[in-house]
């Protein structure tokens, strides 16, 4: 068995435990929870006992005694808030990724936000799809390394690859978070070796361990501002015609005149590919350069559905 298959299985177990009333037998997590058919009751508590040591390890409050297995949803949901742009884009992925072969990872990045950066869960945020995204990429036993490091303040020393054809380096990290942004994931925390504030696609990164040390450089500003201000990319204008009643997320950083969004001074790649995720809704972008770029990553995205 995978540990996507595992990771997966402990996904169904949390989300189904959410729905539950109270305390589930083993008997009934074997008859509902996809993962968990088949076994003797030997097998079965046993998978249970080490897939709840797991979630837990991840600041999940599951438990499992006497053969019976619940969730405290006190300690688990926590208070609403409004998420920002870039993490509204990231949520919103959550149903592209029935498609992908990594769901669990995506659902260990959803308690990035409780067990790392300390943002709420939430899925109803507005959901943009997902063209060329980090999110059905990332390995979610790196991703645990990671977020078991930034729980922990441990030191994180890992394989980076920067670009396609470079020589790998051995990176060694204090760790602050893992962010979304722009459809892409991001570790951002202390690079030792350089002193300095710095981000990794988490896709990139192999090969994680873990070390405590007495040193841990602590972050002094949010995480997500650290990662904007790190990866702010070029700024563009832009004037979107759109069906109506389309576009809520292109709306919430511009102005509104009837069915056209006024853009000023916003991040170019978000802009080019949130407009590229609302396709089939947009009348008109302008100006040219801007809806060239849309056209070259909707052909992009098509080739790659194709390959």
């Amino acid at each position: 068995m995978s540990d996507t298959d595992a990771v997966r299985r402990q996904v169904n177990l949390t989300f189904a435990l959410l729905g539950s009333s109270g305390a589930r037998s083993s008997k009934w997590v074997a008859r509902n929870v996809d993962g968990y058919e088949g076994r003797t009751p030997d097998a079965l508590a046993l998978l249970l006992k080490r897939d709840v040591a797991e979630l837990r390890s991840l600041w999940v409050p599951i438990h499992f005694e006497h053969g019976e297995v619940w969730l405290n949803k006190e300690q688990y949901e926590l208070e609403p808030v409004e998420l920002t742009e870039a993490e509204a884009s990231a949520v919103g992925l959550a149903a592209d990724l029935a498609h992908g072969a990594n769901l669990g990872a995506f659902a260990r990045s959803g308690w990035t936000k409780l067990a790392a950066s300390g943002a709420r869960r939430s899925f109803d945020a507005p959901a943009i799809a997902s063209i060329s995204n980090d999110i059905t990429r990332l390995d979610p036993r790196v991703l645990q390394h990671i977020l078991y490091g930034v729980r922990h303040q441990l030191r994180l020393s890992f394989d980076f690859l920067p670009a396609q054809g470079a020589r790998v380096q051995r990176r060694h990290v204090d760790p602050w978070g893992v962010v979304p942004l722009n459809n892409r994931t991001y570790l951002v925390g202390w690079d030792v070796d350089r002193a300095a504030e710095r981000v990794f696609r988490v896709h990139k990164i192999s090969k994680v361990g873990r070390e405590r040390v007495s040193d841990f450089h602590s972050p002094t500003v949010g995480v997500q501002e650290v990662v904007e201000k790190l990866l702010r990319g070029e700024i563009a204008n832009a004037r979107v015609t759109l069906e109506p009643g389309a576009g809520d997320e292109l709306a919430s950083r511009s102005v509104r005149e009837g069915d056209d969004v006024v853009l000023d001074g916003v991040e170019r790649d978000w802009l080019v590919r949130t407009i590229a995720s609302l396709a089939g809704r947009v009348r008109a972008v302008e100006p040219e350069d801007v809806r060239r770029d849309v056209i070259a990553l909707l052909e992009q995205a098509e080739q790659e559905g194709e390959a």
